[in-house]
């Protein structure tokens, strides 16, 4: 049987290995700058869910995800559909740009740091699998996950 405090300590390896995997992939120097990317997809992912869609999805996430999940949600505020790749990366890109402008450099690296962000979650939580994405959204993770590899 597992114990609550081996259960936090998974998780928190969990989160480590995550957040180092990101940080290689781009060749990041900041964990700090990774953690507020990872926040800012996973912000823009629940502002295009339903209420029952963002319940799913953050069931399936350890505490320190849901707590980047949820950071700053107005439980009022609108769905805003995003259905394709392009539309995700653009609101994400914007919203750096109107707030810090400190994540990315230009739109072709927040596109890049974006699709390593969604693979690593997919990767790690099965984000795909839940089915709260829309369909052209994991069809084209997919596709960058298949040109990644050939």
């Amino acid at each position: 049987m597992i114990t609550p405090m081996e259960n936090t300590l998974a998780q928190e390896e969990q989160a480590v290995k995550f957040f180092r995997e990101i940080k290689n992939d781009l060749g990041a120097n900041s964990t700090q700058k990774i953690v507020k990317l990872v926040r800012a997809v996973l912000s823009q992912l629940r502002k295009s869910l339903s209420h029952e869609q963002a319940t799913l999805f953050i069931k399936k996430m350890p505490s320190l995800f849901q707590l980047l999940f949820v950071t700053n949600w107005r439980y009022e505020e609108k769905a805003n559909t995003i259905e394709h790749l392009d539309e995700l990366v653009e609101s994400i890109y914007h919203h750096d740009k109107q707030s810090s402008g400190a994540l990315f450099s230009s739109e072709v690296d927040a596109l890049n740091s974006v699709i390593v962000v969604l693979r690593k979650l997919d990767k790690f939580f099965g984000i795909v699998g839940l089915n709260v994405l829309h369909y052209p959204l994991t069809q084209e993770l997919k596709q960058a996950a298949m040109e990644d590899a050939a």
